[in-house]
């Protein structure tokens, strides 16, 4: 409700997802709900605070690699802890290699009535889902809309109708399926958010309470602007979106929900891409989508008795597959393996470990990559052949640091002692970061080239670095704006023109040797 005074985005719904729900599983395991209660709050005070600090950059830490890498491993996780529910098994199971072992080792207890409700309750998703993109006439407009309906209704009808079945053919002394049984109705009691606890005999206080929680009190929050910022930016494309007042919205509204012993929520993309396809204009709408939650947790909980197992598995199954980021693999198996293997690692210890260790180490292993991608930036060197003799250029990429400086003078060095040439020129259009210990380095590298009669001239200077390279003792500067060879080799020209005028300048002035 608050999202629908507060929001920016009209499209964006905050509430419980599936990503949300892993992580707070994975953080409150055997913790009694009273954990999960302070985490909501303290993750909204803390994405609350990062909004007021301005402090959104952070999430730029996480790569679209670690964001691919853990939102597929929760795919999985999630996946791999339905399938006892659709063939109608019973066990608690902490990772995806226990479900693996009891769904084996209880292979004999499979419910053949639950496993047929799932696969056609799977089935009938999979198929509805593609119902909207069914080929029609322009001119059926109505029906195109029919369609539409029924296939962003899918969950709610195949929940319907698997009730009704399981409704209809229910025998309280051996039933059919395996039932989601009683369900307590109505609203939440409002109150404070519990700061103390009892767990093994003993009552916590907060400071121990938080340590139980771990990093998953500083993870969580990041995830979840994370999430909500990526949905945010998908579905505002050419407006403005104010990232910072979109974060505090989101801490106020966990805040919000821990006074009514609410999960950690953020927004949720299946939602928000029903809102948006739905035609939404201002973010009310989600005041009729909440109102409707009110209403049925208050009069239709009596009904959810019914609800077959199998077929909540199915609809958290149909829902979450398509997490799994297939293309992005692809993609980087072709582009960039560096960048894979940092999916990868992200991939498999969320899977062979918890995904809030999963993302620190996706952050570090990015961390770890971009600094040796600093540490080894890409130079390219090319003889190139003038009417006045030939040059040697050669293009800087990214930055020349203190981490990659003394490569980077090596390298011109090594380009202006094995060709030889009249002179080196350095084109730095791609040149983005400079440090006090490069523009030593090109220092020594001037001197010793001069040394050698050769010259060195830095050209096509991006003006953000002008200053810097202005500082660089010996640097000819005039050439920092020209933008091409002929134009680079032009200020070598006019530097020769300049230095006979002075020659013969002071070979004719009185008391000159000459005129003596």
């Amino acid at each position: 409700m608050l999202y629908v005074i507060l929001g920016t985005v009209k499209e964006v719904s905050i509430g419980p997802t599936s990503l949300m729900a892993l992580f707070t599983l994975q953080i409150c395991r055997e913790l009694p709900i009273e954990f999960v209660v302070l985490l909501t709050f303290l993750s909204g005070c803390i994405v609350f605070v990062m909004g007021l600090l301005r402090l959104g950059f952070l999430v730029d830490l996480i790569s679209p690699s670690v964001t691919s890498g853990f939102t597929s491993a929760t795919a999985i996780i999630i996946v791999a802890g339905q399938v006892k529910g659709l063939i109608g098994l019973s066990f608690v199971a902490e990772s995806v290699a226990d479900n693996v072992y009891f769904v084996v080792s209880k292979w004999r207890d499979i419910r053949l009535a639950d496993c047929a409700l799932g696969a056609v309750c799977c089935t009938v998703l999979l198929l509805l889902r593609k119902l909207k993109d069914v080929q029609v006439s322009p001119k059926q407009t109505k029906l195109k809309k029919a369609l539409w309906l029924v296939s962003i209704s899918r969950n709610a009808i195949v929940v319907l109708a698997a009730s009704v079945f399981a409704f209809y053919t229910h025998n309280p002394q051996k039933p059919m399926f395996k039932l989601s049984g009683l369900v307590e109705p109505g609203l939440p009691p409002l109150s404070l958010p519990p700061f103390s606890a009892s767990l093994h005999n003993s009552t916590l206080r907060l400071q121990d309470m938080v340590l139980h929680l771990g990093s998953g009190v500083l993870m969580l929050p990041i995830v979840m602007v994370l999430a909500n910022i990526a949905i945010a930016k998908a579905f505002s494309v050419g407006e403005k979106l104010d990232i910072t007042q979109e974060m505090m919205t989101l801490g106020l509204c966990n805040i919000a929900g821990s006074f009514v012993h609410a999960m950690p929520t953020c927004g949720a993309f299946t939602r928000s891409a029903v809102s948006h396809s739905s035609g939404v204009r201002t973010p009310a709408a989600g005041l009729y989508s909440g109102i409707i939650t009110l209403l049925a947790l208050v009069f239709l909980t009596q009904y959810f008795y019914f609800i077959p197992k199998a077929c909540l598995s199915s609809v958290l199954i149909c829902a979450v597959i398509f997490m799994i980021d297939i293309e992005t693999v692809l993609r980087l198996w072709r582009r960039d393996r560096m960048e894979l293997s940092v999916l990868a690692l992200t991939f498999v210890t969320s899977i062979a470990l918890n995904v809030e260790l999963a993302v620190l180490a996706g952050i570090l292993a990015s961390l770890a990559l971009l600094v040796r991608r600093l540490m080894r930036p890409a130079l390219h060197a090319a003889a190139v052949k003038t009417g006045s003799g030939e040059v040697c250029v050669v293009r800087v990429t990214q930055g020349a640091v203190y981490l990659s400086a003394e490569l980077v003078g090596r390298r011109l060095l090594w380009a202006a002692a094995r060709s030889a040439p009249r002179a080196l020129l350095v084109d730095c259009t791609r040149l983005t970061l400079l440090d006090y210990t490069a523009q030593q380095v090109f220092e020594r590298v001037i001197k010793k080239i001069k040394n050698d009669n050769q010259k060195i001239l830095f050209y096509n200077v991006p003006v953000e670095l002008m200053s810097q390279m202005e500082n660089i003792e010996g640097v000819i500067k005039q050439s920092f704006r020209a933008t091409s060879v002929q134009e680079a080799l032009a200020v070598i020209e006019e530097k020769a023109v300049e230095a006979n005028e002075s020659t013969a300048l002071m070979a004719t002035e009185p008391g000159s040797r000459d005129n003596v």
